[in-house]
């Protein structure tokens, strides 16, 4: 198996908050944060829309976790 090099070239992003629904599930005033991430590899003849939708909760987890990441990186440079 083989993967090309993805270089990410563009984030839309969109937030948004349930305010009321039809339903009883108690969704109402739920936080989502909806992300779409372009990338193209490396050539330049590939580009793929990756879409996400996330709760506030997992976008600051993730966020914690690309922080660490980038401390951890930064031992290195």
């Amino acid at each position: 198996m083989t993967t090309s090099n993805q270089q990410l070239v563009d984030l839309d992003w969109k937030f948004a908050i349930n305010v009321a629904n039809s339903d009883a599930d108690g969704n109402a005033g739920a936080a989502r944060l909806y992300l779409k991430l372009t990338t193209q590899s490396n050539n330049g003849t590939n580009r793929t829309d990756i879409p996400l939708s996330v709760t506030l909760e997992q976008f600051y987890a993730l966020v914690h976790q690309l922080e660490k990441a980038k401390l951890e990186m930064d031992v290195y440079t």
